[in-house]
């Protein structure tokens, strides 16, 4: 089968490797018919040898697919359904799953990632392959609804996996209330994600902070109130501007580096939450503001996506069309042309948002 591996820092390659088999009772191979570049995957392929990628290793977190094997132990899927993975393995069992934190699975993994690679047993890696082996099939993967069937669905879907639940996870964590102003920082596929997630809360303005003219249009159209461009507008002085001086209600950061994370807290007002969902801190120190928290009663609620537990709310509104997160992808591609996509993707100038490629 063909499958996108990493070559050294910040290069992949397509290659030609054995289909995975099943090695456990409660494993399942899927074929894949959509699989997702994300922004993760850019950065864990740039700091490679620091992450701890190895070459020849598969990347990928984000795919849906078909059904093509199933381990005895699976109860909840056959062979031919369609699914949408989550981006993390999990095993639905452990203390975490039960409290609904399956984020923090104690034998969980995210695909194509060395984090917590372990976990899965051999030969599990990404899924921006033809085929994958899932562990945990049975609270790893998701059956599509009838009313998503098909693969020209599959764009709407697959976001869920990631991307999406990542931007939900970040509105129900910045504690938005009907009525009230919620900011998103970062225009790339989770903060347009974040700021189409927001409307489900009601809130009477979404203001979307980014850095690329075209990400902020596409951001008026799936619900922001308001954009501002930080290269050419201070976007605390904006958003104060919006709301009588006293600053945002709630924060969505989805870059998560020191300059973002600066801003949310100047941009919010006295008992504001902040919901940090990007990795920019791996990548930099960043000095937290305790103090500066403490005395505005601010909240800064962090964390990993926890998609296991959202993803049976989340499918129902795709279905039901209240919301489309095929909006984020610009470029589908042929897995054969990963090398193209992941230039698109780091080349920002191009207009490329996100990247899906199609085995």
């Amino acid at each position: 089968m063909k499958a996108v591996v990493y070559k050294e820092r910040a290069k992949i390659e397509v290659v030609d490797i054995p289909k995975p088999q099943l090695l456990k009772d409660d494993d399942v191979i899927v074929r894949i018919t959509l699989a997702g570049i994300c922004g993760a995957d850019l950065e864990f392929t740039q700091n490679g040898p620091e992450m701890g990628l190895y070459k020849g290793m598969r990347i990928g977190h984000e795919f849906v697919g078909v059904i093509d094997q199933v381990g005895k132990d699976i109860h909840t899927l056959k062979t031919g359904d369609r699914v949408v993975a989550s981006a993390m393995f999990v095993d639905g069992g452990c203390y975490y799953c039960k409290r609904d934190l399956p984020s923090a699975c104690e034998h969980g993994g995210l695909f194509g990632s060395p984090l917590f690679a372990e976990h899965g047993g051999d030969d599990i890696q990404g899924g921006q392959a033809e085929y994958i082996r899932v562990p945990y099939g049975n609270t790893s993967l998701f059956k599509i609804p009838e009313g998503l069937s098909g693969e020209k669905h599959d764009t709407k879907v697959l976001p869920l996996g990631d991307n999406f639940a990542t931007g939900y996870h970040g509105a129900l964590n910045a504690n938005i209330k009907i009525g009230e102003t919620v900011v998103v920082i970062g225009d790339g596929a989770v903060g347009q994600s974040a700021v189409m997630a927001a409307t489900l809360f009601g809130p009477s303005t979404i203001i979307l902070v980014g850095r690329h003219e075209s990400r902020l249009e596409l951001a008026k159209t799936i619900g922001a109130t308001h954009v501002v461009n930080s290269k050419n507008e201070d976007p605390v002085a904006f958003v104060k501007s919006l709301t009588n001086g006293r600053g945002a209600n709630s924060v969505i950061d989805s870059v998560g580096n020191k300059t973002s994370i600066a801003q949310g807290m100047e941009m919010t007002q006295a008992g504001a939450s902040i919901s940090v969902l990007g990795f920019g801190h791996l990548y930099e120190t960043v000095e937290q503001p305790y103090s500066s928290a403490l005395f505005r009663n601010i909240t800064i609620h962090t964390g990993v996506v926890n998609v296991a537990a959202y993803m049976e709310r989340l499918l129902p509104l795709v279905e039901r069309g209240v919301i489309d997160p095929s909006a984020i992808f610009t470029d589908i591609l042929p897995l054969s042309e990963a090398e193209k996509g992941y230039d698109l993707m780091r080349d920002r100038s191009s207009g490329t948002l996100k990247v899906a490629l199609r085995p």
